[in-house]
């Protein structure tokens, strides 16, 4: 399974538990910045990190000072996000 499709279902799994319209049809310009409250990404990290680490046996932390910044998040767009998880398992 690739990186990205395990990303993906574990976005799935986390938007059945809450509302988040502008998620609803994922595109790879899609904001999860804007989109997800903070309590929720957290919980998006960890799962994604747990789900990661069962995919590639590998566990990688993924948090670090951009993920809340704004400006610099990888979060503020889907492909963002799949490129930034992709370089953290690469290096």
């Amino acid at each position: 399974m690739s990186i990205e499709q395990v990303l993906r279902e574990t976005l799935e799994k986390i938007l059945a538990s809450i509302e988040a319209p502008g998620l609803q049809s994922l595109t790879n310009e899609s904001n999860l910045f804007e989109n997800l409250d903070s309590l929720t990404v957290v919980d998006m990290l960890l799962e994604a990190e747990m789900q990661l680490e069962k995919a590639t046996g590998r566990y990688v932390t993924l948090a670090d000072e951009t993920i809340f910044d704004a400006s610099k998040s990888p979060l503020r767009t889907w492909a963002g996000w799949v490129a930034y998880v992709e370089s953290k398992h690469a290096g």
